[in-house]
């Protein structure tokens, strides 16, 4: 994409000409959206479509039904059993979970480590603290994972207090919140502009189509009112001098302030057949038994007489020559269950999933932390894989946080915003074995290749490794002076 082009169509301001732009370059995607939607919650399932999975037609007999000649039949049509399996959820939250159940770090690079450089780096924090991005960043990576895209755009509002007079905030776009995305990149990957499709309840709560264009200069927001699309009059934004009517609005960020986050398929895109036939053979098992569950009598021939209920010694009196047997199936579905179990081990193994269920941890018993470790390795390298894209949009955001910061949020950090460097660091979690690990511990504090500091930071014991050193010193000192609490 010609940058120079491109923004020379979006400064035309002709919405016709800006939304084919961003069309036409739109990404494309190796699963369409609405399946892998549709795949993500089980409810959607193709098991639970009645065009795929069929009623079953029955004949039932009625009236008096002694002879072919007088019995009456009806035909009627009777639900088969469908069990749908919500792997796709599993092997998204399993993702997140050993991704981002520990949060994301910050690992700063100062240029002289100064105190406006740490003041830098805690005024990102801050911010991030007070937008929750812990818990934000697990629905950003579930929604990538599993909607293929989302968004994160960041805004200004003001604080109330004097100083600082402006802070950020933080919103998440996605398809399946009713956005349409379309991220536009020059020849190098650099995005140069983005556009946003939504809806918005108006007056009478009727919806109204609003069309956002983002770049490093402007905000641009299109309204298509009386089926005529134009700039948004209606807009208001906080200035210096108050509120104003202003559109398009000046970016004071000079940057784009949205973080676009995708992946070319959703995360169990590889095991979506294996999934869609366990489905099915799992409810064609339980059709199955619902018919041969239950004893089934088959009689050839005239039945004279039946034992009454609860009766002793039960007998069936038949006409000569009529048989009554049980149905029966001729072998045991031993390739069935067969089949599902490979069906599972092979959902598991191929998406990279490890199964940590009660039934399959339940004979384990206590794991030194080397097989941990190597029971876990397998997540830990789709962790891994998953870093290559998601930690791409962490550095981009911790990069729009310190320009808000410089030129807008405290003017007299910008050099520091600029010459500091904010390095996402990603934790796979992985589960302790505590007692191994505090012994491992020990031994290298003993044997002065640990210092005391590493070792209280390390351990699991303890979350606040400052404080409990101060303890630490404090049960020194009063041990030295002969005082004991």
């Amino acid at each position: 994409m010609n940058i120079k082009n491109a923004l020379e169509v979006i400064d035309k301001q002709s919405y016709k000409e800006i939304a084919q732009l961003f069309t036409t370059n739109a990404p494309s995607f190796e699963v369409s959206q609405e399946e892998a939607i549709k795949e993500y919650k089980v409810a959607n399932h193709d098991i639970f479509d009645a065009n795929y999975r069929q009623k079953k037609k029955i004949v039932k007999g009625y009236g008096d039904t002694s002879s072919a000649a007088t019995e009456k039949t009806i035909v009627d049509y009777i639900d088969p059993a469908r069990i749908g399996m919500s792997f796709q959820q599993l092997i998204v939250d399993r993702r997140v979970g050993f991704m981002l159940n520990i949060p994301v770090k910050i690992n700063p690079v100062y240029e002289s480590e100064s105190d406006k450089e740490k003041a830098l780096v805690n005024s990102v924090e801050r911010i991030l603290n007070n937008n929750k991005m812990n818990y934000k960043n697990k629905e950003i990576a579930r929604r990538l994972m599993s909607e293929m895209e989302c968004a994160e755009v960041w805004y200004f509002v003001e604080t109330g207090k004097a100083k600082p007079r402006y802070t950020l905030k933080c919103n998440i776009w996605s398809p399946d919140l009713g956005d349409k995305l379309y991220p536009l990149f020059d020849s190098t990957g650099d995005m140069i502009a983005f556009a946003r499709s939504y809806k918005l309840k108006e007056e009478d709560n009727k919806d109204v189509d609003h069309y956002d264009v983002y770049t490093n200069d402007y905000e641009y927001r299109y309204v298509n009112r009386d089926n005529v699309w134009k700039l948004d009059d209606l807009v208001e934004v906080v200035t210096p001098e108050g509120v104003k009517n202003i559109n398009p609005i000046p970016n004071a960020l000079k940057k784009i302030p949205v973080i676009y986050h995708s992946q070319k398929r959703p995360e169990w895109s590889d095991v979506a057949s294996m999934i869609k036939r366990l489905e099915d053979s799992v409810s064609n098992h339980a059709d199955m038994n619902d018919y041969f569950g239950s004893p089934i009598l088959a009689v050839v021939g005239e039945i004279l007489g039946f034992a009454q209920k609860g009766e002793q010694g039960k007998i069936l009196q038949l006409a000569e020559n009529a048989k009554a047997n049980y149905l029966a199936l001729n072998s045991p579905p031993e390739s069935i269950k067969m089949e599902q179990d490979n069906l599972r081990d092979l959902i598991y193994t191929l998406s990279q999933t490890p199964d940590i269920s009660f039934s399959a941890m339940k004979g384990m018993g206590t794991i030194a932390q080397f097989t941990m470790k190597a029971f876990f390795m397998d997540a830990h390298l789709a962790v891994s894989k998953k870093e290559e894209i998601f930690g791409m949009g962490l550095q981009r955001r911790f990069n729009i946080i310190k320009a808000a910061i410089g030129k807008v949020i405290d003017t007299s950090l910008e050099r520091e915003a600029e010459a500091v460097q904010l390095i996402p660091k990603i934790t796979p979690y992985l589960p302790q074995n505590n007692t191994e690990l505090i012994d491992n511990i020990t031994v290298a504090r003993t044997g002065g290749i640990l210092s005391k500091e590493t070792a209280v930071e390390i351990n699991p014991l303890v979350e606040d490794a400052e404080t409990e050193m101060e303890r630490l010193k404090d049960d020194t000192t009063n041990q030295m002076t002969g005082f004991e609490v």
